[in-house]
């Protein structure tokens, strides 16, 4: 008779392990479907040391396999829930700063000049986003709302200038990548675009 000890055993060191501070979700989240999820993960894992059966002599190694394997896939799918949430969290937060007065779209290009230069290149991104979104307000192809998203920017622009969908769409992929997903500022990137804009505003008449 197969003994099923190990698993059981194991079974509950999880369960035990999955019980750490570390493994909750702080309370007040409101991310109740990442809690639904990893209680599912959760009962996914415990269920599999019942409906395995193994030789009881390689019970104890492979368990022992199976509970690492288990502990460090939950461990991945935390973090990666985590960083989701974390990112989801910053995409509500308003473009614009509590107060902050809305300038022109000249001071915030020059702005971003600026910020690059002395290295500031996360924020310099955002002032080159500004730069480019004040200045389709200025010619009313878009209404700029703290409660807007870019799509909703987006849809706008398609609807009223659709000559400049892809150049809205290039500086909104960057600007969200480094604002809100903290990645690295591609330089080359940062610059082509600032001459973009530049282009554009000169064949405007719009440059300051």
């Amino acid at each position: 008779m197969i003994s099923t000890s190990p698993w059981v055993d194991d079974k509950e060191h999880l369960q035990e392990i999955l019980a750490r501070d570390e493994f909750n979700l702080p309370q007040g989240s409101g991310e109740n479907w990442i809690q639904r999820a990893m209680e599912f993960v959760i009962e996914l894992i415990a269920d599999l040391f019942e409906w395995t059966s193994i030789p009881s002599g390689a019970a104890n190694t492979v368990s022992t396999l199976v509970l690492i394997m288990a502990v460090l896939g939950l461990v991945g799918i935390i973090y990666w829930l985590f960083r989701r949430m974390i990112w989801v969290q910053k995409k509500h937060r308003p473009l614009f700063m509590e107060g902050e007065k809305i300038r022109s779209h000249a001071d915030y290009l020059r702005d971003a000049k600026e910020k690059a230069a002395r290295g500031e290149w996360r924020e310099g991104e955002r002032s080159l986003f500004l730069a480019l979104l004040v200045y389709l307000q200025m010619k009313s192809w878009v209404r700029v709302e703290k409660w807007k998203t870019n799509w909703e920017y987006a849809e706008e622009i398609e609807a009223n200038q659709p000559s400049l969908r892809d150049v809205f769409g290039s500086f909104a992929r960057e600007f969200d990548a480094v604002w809100y997903g903290q990645a690295l500022v591609d330089e080359a990137s940062f610059w082509q675009r600032v001459n973009e804009l530049e282009g554009i505003w000169r064949e405007e008449g719009q440059h300051g």
